[in-house]
């Protein structure tokens, strides 16, 4: 197996970005296409795998570039106008989930609007306007391609890694490969033979052709 796969594809190249608000993203090279517009499982030979969609697949020379996104790939969808009047935030965000075809993982809202107008705009624009009115909570697409709402809880990572390049001034860190970290996590591990406090993880790049992963953290 390659070091990253999807289906009978092999990935030579390419970066997966996982913010901690929003949805993930994947450009990548490969030796095959794979279909568009499916939920598709991305592979590591170290068995993390990621759920996305294919949104764009163009052949360049010997190789296949690929562009996908975390999940359905449809929070760009819009959505119907709607009325809702004594209903809990997280059933309005079920709701525009379940309507344009995206997996809901763990949503918290139990908060009760007693109106709320949904307007006519895309899934991604609607949800995020929901939670303007739930400022403590934030939103992303998890692996495994379900959209998760929350209060971030920033549980420590369970592996001390040891940083390859640094600089905590601006919590920028580079690590071998590490397919398993995501962002929401408490980063601990070594830099220059100590013990450090990484920090919050904001943003992890995976760097496939390299066997590198970059970090972003605050403090």
């Amino acid at each position: 197996m390659a070091l990253l796969s999807i289906k009978s594809s092999k990935i030579f190249d390419g970066q997966i970005s996982l913010p901690r608000t929003g949805r993930w993203v994947a450009a990548l090279r490969a030796t095959e296409p794979v279909p568009l517009d499916e939920l598709l499982q991305m592979e590591f030979e170290s068995g993390e795998r990621l759920a996305a969609t294919c949104v764009a697949a163009g052949r360049q020379g010997g190789f296949w570039s690929l562009s996908l996104v975390g999940g359905a790939g449809r929070l760009d969808r819009a959505l119907r106008p709607k009325y809702y009047e004594g209903v809990p935030a997280y059933l309005i965000i079920r709701d525009l989930l379940t309507e344009v075809g995206e997996a809901a993982g763990e949503i918290d809202g139990p908060e009760v609007f007693l109106r709320y107008t949904r307007l006519g705009y895309p899934a991604w624009q609607e949800l995020r306007r929901v939670l303007l009115l739930l400022p403590e909570r934030g939103w992303r697409v998890q692996p495994d391609g379900r959209v998760w709402v929350g209060r971030e809880a920033w549980p420590s990572y369970p592996k001390r890694l040891a940083s390859i390049e640094f600089d905590f001034a601006r919590g920028h860190f580079w690590f071998a490969l590490e397919p398993g970290l995501q962002p929401g996590v408490r980063l601990e591990g070594r830099a220059a033979g100590a013990d450090v406090v990484f920090g919050n993880v904001e943003r992890v790049v995976h760097h496939i052709g390299q066997y590198r992963t970059e970090v972003f953290c605050a403090r």
